[in-house]
């Protein structure tokens, strides 16, 4: 892998990694410390009062949490299976036909050798 390549890759698993963290923690407090609104009548008001504009803002609109905070993290995940499979299918093999070829070859020429040793001395045990 060259050096460029190599680089774009630790930043991009870094940015991922800090998008990742941020999600995970951001959906947490939104979870856990969301107003029920059948205990509070003005659970809307007390969501933005305790838990700060931003996430009491993700309580208060469900579809904004939707698309800022599962999305992406469904969007990274199914990025990095598609990674994953590539990566995974790349590093197949790194022999060519040829030598696949060979192998294949020189491994049924051994397993002839094998057979026609072992039918010999089935021969020999015999008589």
């Amino acid at each position: 892998m060259d050096k460029k390549k190599k680089i774009c890759l630790i930043t991009s698993g870094a940015i991922e990694l800090a998008i990742v963290i941020f999600v995970i923690t951001v959906s947490i407090l939104v979870t856990v410390t969301f107003n029920d609104p059948d205990v509070y009548a003005n659970y809307q008001q007390l969501n933005l009062e305790k838990n700060g504009p931003f996430i009491g803002w993700l309580q208060n609109n469900p579809t904004y949490f939707l698309f800022i905070i599962l999305i992406p993290i469904f969007v990274i995940l199914a990025l990095d299976i598609i990674y994953l499979v590539l990566v995974a299918t790349k590093r197949g093999t790194n022999l060519s036909d040829e030598e696949q070829a060979a192998i294949a070859e020189q491994a049924k020429k051994e397993a002839r050798e094998e057979l026609l040793k072992e039918l010999r001395q089935e021969k020999e045990d015999r008589k």
